[in-house]
């Protein structure tokens, strides 16, 4: 009797798992706190263009390019110089004080307006610098690298939900899609995007259609 109870037990606990399960929104479903990144990782502008780099070496093994940058900064909003070593190769140096956030607005605002394509993640940048910082540094990770362990990006269309790894694969497969206005996207970090086709007559004639991703919150799309 006392096992046939123990049974019953471990079935109403699996029921109730399953029933967890089913109730969680698609937006959640199989996602951590985010991916896992490096221990530095940086970011430079150079010439009103933001670049992203995932490492201290990255920024040594392209200094010709970063050496001429306006500012280095890491995820903490701490400036970085490039300075030679004994054998006039450049290194990064020891932080050399806090970025000016307010000129760091200004500076990505311009540069997703001047050129959106090249920043197709529009989020609703937070107030607190602290956040603004984690959300910049996170936009141009996602745009800049391609797979990455931990990375899903989700794709719901009217029917079906899509899994793939990168940002170049969501461009692919949505470039020529018909659906846009019922199609959603989540970015690795859990960001909901409406996915918007661009055409601009200022380009080369290859890139003259590209896709722009603004954000949106949960409560504006159903069923998340």
């Amino acid at each position: 009797m006392a096992v046939i109870e123990d049974l019953e037990d471990l079935m109403g606990i699996l029921r109730a798992i399953r029933l967890l399960i089913t109730a969680v929104p698609w937006s959640a479903v199989g996602d951590g706190a985010g991916p896992a990144r490096g221990d530095m990782d940086f970011i430079a502008v150079h010439g009103g263009i933001f670049e992203y780099a995932p490492s201290p070496e990255t920024l040594v093994c392209d200094s010709e390019y970063f050496a001429q940058a306006e500012i280095i900064i890491d995820r903490t909003g701490s400036r970085y110089p490039l300075l030679p070593d004994e054998h006039q190769n450049l290194k990064l140096g020891p932080p050399s004080g806090a970025a000016d956030i307010g000129w760091l607005r200004e500076a990505w605002e311009t540069a997703q307006q001047k050129e959106p394509w090249r920043y197709p993640l529009e989020r609703v940048m937070p107030d607190s610098d602290e956040e603004f910082l984690a959300s910049l540094f996170e936009m141009l990770e996602e745009t800049a690298i391609g797979a990455a362990e931990g990375w899903i990006w989700k794709v719901r269309q009217p029917g079906r939900t899509l899994h793939l790894q990168t940002l170049n694969d969501v461009n692919k497969l949505l470039l020529k899609a018909r659906d846009l206005p019922d199609t959603i996207v989540q970015d690795p970090y859990q960001h909901l995007y409406r996915p918007h086709r661009m055409l601009t007559g200022a380009l080369a004639l290859t890139h003259r259609h590209y896709l722009v991703y603004r954000e949106k919150f949960p409560e504006d799309i159903p069923d998340t």
